[in-house]
C-alpha cells in the first residue's frame, strides 16, 4: 500500500512540475509590441510639396504628408561619404544627385519628392544620413545591430508599420539605391517577421514592389570585423548569418520575402564593384539563380559605355528614379514590355528569371530600350 501511495505522489509531483514548466514558457505566438522614438536623427521623413518640405513620422501628420487614400513610395539612400549631398543632415537630398550632374552634364535637375507627390504618391525617405558615411559599419547597422539595440531595418520597419497603420489598403513601393537596397530588402523582411509575430495584421503594410538601383552587395573585406559579424544573428528574427557573404544573404532573403508575399522585384546593375562582380551568370552560381528566379535583372551597359563603369553608380540611381518620375515604359528587341521603374508589378513578375541590358549611351530615357539576353548562350 505504501508503495502504491508513493507512486501516486511521484506522479502528482511530476504533473505539478510539468504544469509549472508549461506556465513559465512564453507562448510562441505572443504579440510583439512595436514602438519608435521620434526624437532621433534617424527615422522616416514624409514630404509635403517638395524636398524641402518634410516632417518626421507621427500620428498627427497632416494629409499633406501622409494620406491613407494614396499609394506610397519610400526611398532608401545608400552609402554617402559626402555631407554635400544632404541639405539637412538627415537624409540624402531626394533630387538629382550631384555626381550625376557632374558626370553627365545634365541640366535637367529634378526634385523627385515634388514629382512623385504630383503623381499621387505619399513620398517618404529613410533617414540615416548621419551614419551612412561609415562604409565598414553599414552591413552591421542594417542587419545586426545599431546603437546597441535592434538593427536599423527593425527600427524602420516598426516606425513604418505604426505610421501607415492597420487600415491602409493602397500599394507600397520601396526604392533602394546602393546599400539602401540592402536596407529596403531588410526592412521588408523585418515587416514580414513583425506581421508573423502579430505586431500588426494588415497585409497592405508590406511593400508590393522592390525597385533597386545598383544594389551594393560589397566584399566582406569592406565589412568591419567580418570574422565576428559572419557568426552573428540577424536582428529580431535571430536567423543566423551563417558566414553568408552579402551577395548570398541578399539572394536568400529575397527568395524568402518573394515566397511569402509574392513581391515584385526589379534590379538595375551598374558599377561592377557594387553589384555585378559578385555573381556568375552561366548557371553555376546558386545564389544568382535564386536571385534571378525572384526578380528581373538589368545591366546598364549603355550608361557604362558612355560614362565608364566606375562613374555610373549614382547615374543608375537617377536613371531608375527618372523612369518612375516620367512613367517611362521600355521595350526590348522583340517589342515586348521590358523592365523600368514604371512597369507594373504584374509586368515585373512576368519578367522574373529574365536578364536584360540597357542600351542607350546617355541619360535620356526617351531614347532608351532594352535587349533581352539569353545568358546561357551569350555573355551577360
Amino acid at each position: 500500500m505504501k508503495r502504491y501511495f508513493k507512486i501516486i505522489a511521484a506522479v502528482a509531483a511530476l504533473c505539478c512540475f510539468m504544469c509549472i514548466g508549461v506556465c513559465c514558457i512564453k507562448p510562441s505566438n505572443a504579440r510583439v509590441t512595436m514602438s519608435f522614438a521620434d526624437d532621433t536623427d534617424y527615422g522616416i521623413y514624409w514630404f509635403g510639396e517638395d524636398n524641402d518640405d518634410y516632417v518626421r513620422s507621427s500620428a498627427q501628420m497632416d494629409k499633406k504628408y501622409f494620406d491613407s487614400s494614396k499609394p506610397t513610395l519610400v526611398f532608401f539612400h545608400g552609402w554617402e561619404p559626402s555631407k554635400e549631398n544632404s541639405t539637412n543632415g538627415l537624409f540624402e537630398d531626394f533630387v538629382t544627385h550631384k555626381e550625376t550632374i557632374s558626370k553627365t552634364g545634365t541640366t535637367d535637375i529634378r526634385d523627385y519628392a515634388k514629382e512623385f507627390k504630383k503623381q499621387g504618391y505619399n513620398v517618404a525617405a529613410m533617414s540615416w544620413f548621419a551614419y551612412a558615411a561609415s562604409l565598414v559599419n553599414l552591413f552591421n547597422y542594417i542587419w545586426v545591430s545599431f546603437d546597441g539595440g535592434e538593427a536599423l531595418s527593425v527600427k524602420f520597419a516598426m516606425e513604418f508599420a505604426i505610421t501607415v497603420g492597420e487600415d491602409y489598403d493602397k500599394e507600397i513601393k520601396f526604392v533602394g539605391h546602393s546599400y539602401g537596397s540592402q536596407l529596403a530588402l531588410a526592412t521588408t523582411y523585418q515587416l514580414i517577421e513583425l506581421q508573423s509575430k502579430k505586431a500588426f495584421d494588415n497585409n497592405n503594410i508590406i511593400p508590393t514592389r522592390l525597385t533597386l538601383a545598383d544594389p551594393y552587395f560589397g566584399a566582406t573585406a569592406f565589412i568591419g570585423n567580418w570574422d565576428k559579424v559572419q557568426d552573428e544573428k540577424i536582428s529580431f528574427t535571430q536567423e543566423p548569418i551563417a558566414k553568408r557573404a552579402p551577395s548570398v544573404l541578399f539572394a536568400d532573403i529575397l527568395d524568402s520575402v518573394v515566397k511569402q508575399k509574392d513581391i515584385a522585384a526589379d534590379m538595375y546593375f551598374g558599377m561592377s564593384i557594387a553589384s555585378s562582380s559578385y555573381y556568375k551568370y552561366d548557371g553555376s552560381d546558386e545564389s544568382f539563380e535564386k536571385l534571378s528566379r525572384n526578380s528581373v535583372i538589368v545591366k546598364c551597359k549603355g550608361l557604362d559605355n558612355r560614362y565608364g563603369n566606375l562613374d555610373i553608380h549614382n547615374i543608375v540611381r537617377d536613371w531608375t528614379l527618372l523612369s518612375i518620375a516620367d512613367n517611362v515604359g521600355l521595350t526590348d528587341q522583340y517589342n515586348n514590355v521590358a523592365p523600368s521603374g514604371a512597369a507594373t508589378d504584374g509586368q515585373i513578375k512576368n519578367m522574373r528569371g529574365k536578364c536584360y541590358t540597357q542600351v542607350y549611351k546617355g541619360l535620356d530615357l526617351s531614347k532608351d530600350s532594352m535587349v533581352l539576353v539569353d545568358r546561357f548562350s551569350e555573355k551577360f
